[in-house]
């Protein structure tokens, strides 16, 4: 199970042999490693041409920055395996991590402690295990972060202020793509439904949610006069992959579309429920701000990544590249416009090759977003905080969007049943050609997980709002019409 991952501490299953095997440095905390480790810091902080906000401030210690986020639990690649390797405190995981921060071919940056006395959840989190491990990107890590979470977790570098500016300047327009399914039609309306009340609970002069457009990619429908819309041109050839119209849709945005008046576009998928008034991510006018995707490691496929990038990459550059899809993602308007056309391109060579079909398989387009933002030479600042995934995260928190792409079962008990189909279910897959029915039954009362219960809520509450829930198109009716 691919979701799974994102709840499992990393296994030998789930790493290269490489990693699994690579020999420890010496622990002791001495000069040349502590050396070691500014250097890392230094390195991030002063960043190459390629990064969007170089730093002038001096490289700090290492051994200075500890500052533990309790409930986080970052990713990256292992350095030093945790079960096995014990120590008393965070404080000496991170003083661990620092020791190896110059181990070859890439040391520690990141750690994570297990600090409960009952474990943290696997045979891979015993109480007290230190896992040491790299990310590309130290001062914005990136990991599972939720309430429930037993983990904590730090870096070696200065975080990152990942709250974007606040203020009007900042207002975005959402853009969402969909096709003329029922499918995509009740998630759109309920999408929709959750964004214009998160709109009208914002501050009215400071708040940032700006307009809305949906691009149909298909031919005009029932829901042009209920949701702003923008109609499209669908491609000729999809190859039997309809996402293959998504990065069309937005090419064509801005050749068929009404100009928006916010200068900033939050892109955007129909199975996005706001939880919240929506804040502008971005941390300036110009570095696009984006939810990071555990599933997309651009690294892991240097020699596909360099047919479609570049044949001149570097392993570093390659490592360096987002691991994100095209969506959610913030990012001015001339950024998108720029970078919608590549994307198109992009993802139609990736789509007509066999080897990267079969690769990237249905997660291909969201490569494609992330090798043009390579070509076009914008870097995506990460926001792990911007979009929940339930059932792998549990707790509404800071979160902003509610993302259900997963499945989530339960049995009647309430109990998680990962990998096989509960007795409860919300699967948004089970409404492909119908409509999910009104007052859908919440989850069993064992079940503690914040954010399925409010999904259900959400989609109650819409449910029950909205004319013509039943029959969103028009067809039902329509059939009535004629055999009447």
């Amino acid at each position: 199970n691919a979701a799974a991952t994102t709840r499992r501490r990393a296994d030998p299953d789930d790493v290269d042999d490489d990693d699994a095997r690579r020999p420890a440095a010496r622990k002791d905390d001495d000069a040349s490693a502590a050396a070691a480790a500014a250097s890392v810091v230094a390195s991030r902080q002063n960043p190459t041409p390629d990064d969007t906000k170089p730093s002038k401030d001096p490289p700090q210690d290492p051994r200075d920055l500890f500052d533990p986020q309790e409930h986080t639990e970052y990713g990256g690649d292992v350095v030093k395996w945790g079960q096995t390797f014990l120590v008393d405190s965070a404080r000496a995981c991170h003083d661990a991590c620092v020791a190896h921060a110059g181990d070859q071919p890439a040391g520690c940056n990141v750690w994570v402690f297990c600090p409960n006395p009952s474990g943290c959840g696997s045979e891979y989190g015993p109480h007290r295990a230190c896992w040491l491990k790299h990310q590309p990107r130290p001062d914005n890590p990136v990991g599972p972060s939720d309430a429930t979470n037993p983990w904590t977790s730090g870096t070696l570098a200065a975080r990152a202020d990942t709250r974007g500016e606040r203020g009007a300047h900042k207002r975005f327009h959402v853009v969402v793509t969909t096709n003329a399914n029922v499918y995509q039609a009740w998630q759109v309306r309920v999408m929709y439904y959750w964004f214009l009340n998160q709109k009208a609970a914002q501050d009215p002069e400071t708040g940032q949610m700006g307009g809305f457009t949906r691009v149909l990619h298909d031919r005009p429908d029932a829901l042009v006069d209920e949701i702003p819309t923008c109609v499209v041109d669908r491609l000729d050839n999809e190859y039997g992959f309809v996402v293959l119209s998504r990065p069309n849709a937005f090419r064509q945005f801005f050749e068929k579309c009404p100009e928006i008046e916010e200068d900033y576009v939050l892109m955007a998928e129909p199975d996005h429920l706001y939880l919240r008034p929506l804040d502008n991510l971005m941390s300036d006018a110009r570095t696009p701000a984006a939810f990071p995707f555990f599933y997309i490691n651009p690294k892991n496929y240097p020699k596909l990544v360099r047919r479609f990038a570049g044949e001149t990459l570097t392993d570093a550059e390659i490592e360096a590249m987002d691991p994100i899809g095209s969506s959610p993602v913030f990012l001015h308007k001339d950024d998108l416009r720029k970078i919608a056309p590549i994307w198109h391109d992009v993802t139609l060579k990736i789509k007509q090759d066999p080897e990267a079909d079969k690769e990237w398989g249905w997660v291909l387009e969201m490569y494609g977003y992330t090798i043009a933002a390579k070509i076009a030479g914008l870097r995506h600042d990460l926001r792990p905080k911007l979009a929940a995934q339930p059932p792998w995260d549990k707790s509404i928190g800071d979160f902003y969007i509610l993302h259900f792409t997963y499945g989530n079962d339960y049995d009647l008990d309430g109990k998680f049943t990962p990998g096989k189909i509960g007795k409860w279910r919300f699967d948004k897959r089970a409404w492909m050609s119908s409509i999910p029915p009104k007052n859908l039954e919440p989850p069993p009362e064992g079940c503690d997980n914040e954010l399925v219960k409010r999904l259900v809520e959400m989609v109650n509450e819409a449910s029950a709002a909205l004319p013509n829930w039943e029959d969103p198109l028009g067809r039902r009716a329509k059939r009535e019409s004629v055999g009447g």
